[in-house]
């Protein structure tokens, strides 16, 4: 268990004994905070044969060695295909949560994404949220709570999972050769410690130290190109660009080096370029950060 998410573990383990367990259980909270870890690691637990009133798997038995070996069961994980989850993604869930669990314990479900459910796939969810059976449970996953559906939410314990003790992240981070003041942006992703261990496992910590670099020069005029073949290689980083810039900005106002209305038209051109890249089809990238950094460099100068 990450030290950042003893808190919640806690909490959990405090309604388990006590029987009071939700059947489902939301998890809502940033990318990189360790989510699914979380409920891999309550999966486990549930399934155990040997764990009894807690929540920590013994590792050891029949339960343990399939949940180890991925291949249980009664667990099951559902995840977004492309952009959505399914309604016949449910009703697999529901047919494998009422019949009987193969190895004579619990069945858990994880659903990675909730937010990600069509209209139709969160109405057949509904029963089995509303109609709990003994020893089913529901993992819950999701970034964005303001993206799932009311009679869902209202269905759930909801639970924040997050990082409340900084410094426990740091010196997690620490351990795993990722230091604070490493770079001057990683304090910016403290709070979402697997994202960055991510990034430096896949080598991209130099990379990205290059989009910070470049966000700093918007007002002088980046460069354009050179931004474009770092964002076409991994579109994902197109957000921590702009995020970037937006600190970039928000530092000039803080030095009194923008007027009120300088930074807010700043602002509204960085955000238009931000919500283009997700929402219109096949925008070219390279001219679209072409006109972002003209733009801005007239504006920030």
């Amino acid at each position: 268990m990450y030290p950042w998410l003893e808190t919640v573990f806690a909490q959990l383990q405090m309604s388990f004994q006590q029987q009071r367990f939700h059947h489902a259980q939301m998890f809502h909270g940033m990318t990189g905070v360790g989510k699914l870890e979380l409920a891999q690691s309550l999966t486990a637990a549930l399934l155990c044969k040997q764990a009894g009133t807690s929540l920590r798997a013994c590792g050891q038995c029949k339960s343990c060695l399939l949940v180890d070996a991925d291949n249980h069961p009664d667990k099951l994980l559902i995840t977004a295909e492309s952009h959505s989850i399914s309604v016949e993604a449910i009703r697999s869930l529901n047919d494998f949560i009422f019949h009987s669990a193969q190895q004579g314990g619990n069945k858990v479900v994880v659903i990675d994404g909730i937010e990600k459910l069509t209209e139709s796939a969160a109405n057949a969810l509904l029963k089995t949220l509303e109609e709990p059976a003994k020893g089913r449970y529901l993992l819950l996953l999701c970034n964005d709570t303001a993206r799932v559906t009311a009679t869902v939410l209202s269905r759930c314990n909801k639970m924040n999972v997050g990082v409340a003790d900084v410094n426990s992240a740091e010196s997690w981070l620490a351990q795993q050769g990722i230091h604070s003041g490493q770079y001057p942006w990683v304090a910016h992703f403290i709070s979402q410690p697997l994202l960055l261990l991510r990034w430096a496992q896949a080598q991209q910590l130099g990379a990205i130290d290059n989009l910070w670099q470049e966000a700093q020069r918007l007002g002088e005029g980046a460069d354009a190109e050179a931004l474009a073949k770092a964002l076409q290689a991994d579109t994902s980083l197109v957000k921590v660009f702009c995020g970037f810039a937006l600190a970039a900005i928000n530092t000039k106002i803080a030095r009194g080096e923008l007027t009120f209305g300088k930074a807010q038209a700043a602002i509204v051109t960085l955000r238009r370029f931000s919500v283009d890249q997700h929402t219109v089809l096949g925008l070219n990238l390279s001219l679209s950060l072409s006109r972002l950094c003209f733009q801005l460099q007239q504006t920030l100068r």
